[in-house]
């Protein structure tokens, strides 16, 4: 069986180029997730390492796609491999099985792409600096749906008659979200 595995960081962005990149391939079945890379605890690579069988191929469009960091790579290809699966990159045209070659090629592109999203996060707080020292930066944009809740907070913290329970849970936002804007209010007052 050959499986492919596409994964996009958040649901706005669109997969179709990754489909179409497997489909290419061959797979017989496609894996999407629309999620953070930033652990393997994802329910459609969860799901598809369950299916792997002994001589199944896993096709993937790029190495970050499987995994963000290398020690998550590592993991993600020695169950694969433990489970007699090869796993395939596009991009590159490298299988990964269980040989030597195999595992010290996947280290070193699995440290290129976790130093390469360093520089990248590096170059972003450089830039963030420079703009706040030129009074240019502004931060996230808040939204509309943001901005509503902080008044609503307010007004019930105003009350004084909810708990914070009961405030976050009958805006429908998280704890967290809550927490930071009722701390954002505060501030003002």
């Amino acid at each position: 069986m050959i499986y492919g595995y596409a994964r996009t960081s958040t649901k706005e962005q669109n997969p179709e180029r990754q489909r179409l990149a497997l489909q290419e391939e061959g797979c017989d079945e496609l894996f999407v997730d629309q999620c953070s890379g930033k652990n393997a605890e994802r329910p459609q690579l969860q799901l598809m390492m369950l299916k792997l069988r002994a001589g199944d191929v896993v096709v993937v469009k790029s190495v970050d796609r499987l995994a963000r960091n290398t020690k998550d790579l590592l993991a993600i290809l020695d169950e694969a491999k433990g489970k007699g699966a090869q796993v395939r990159f596009v991009d590159n045209r490298l299988t990964f099985d269980d040989s030597p070659t195999s595992n010290f090629m996947i280290t070193m592109l699995g440290a290129v792409g976790e130093l390469e999203r360093s520089f990248i996060r590096q170059r972003q707080s450089e830039g963030i600096e420079i703009a706040k020292s030129n009074n240019v930066y502004k931060g996230r944009p808040v939204s509309k749906k943001t901005e509503a809740a902080k008044v609503k907070i307010a007004e019930k913290l105003a009350r004084d008659v909810f708990t914070d329970k009961e405030i976050y849970e009958s805006l429908k936002i998280s704890r967290a979200t809550f927490y930071r804007l009722k701390k954002e209010i505060q501030a003002q007052q």
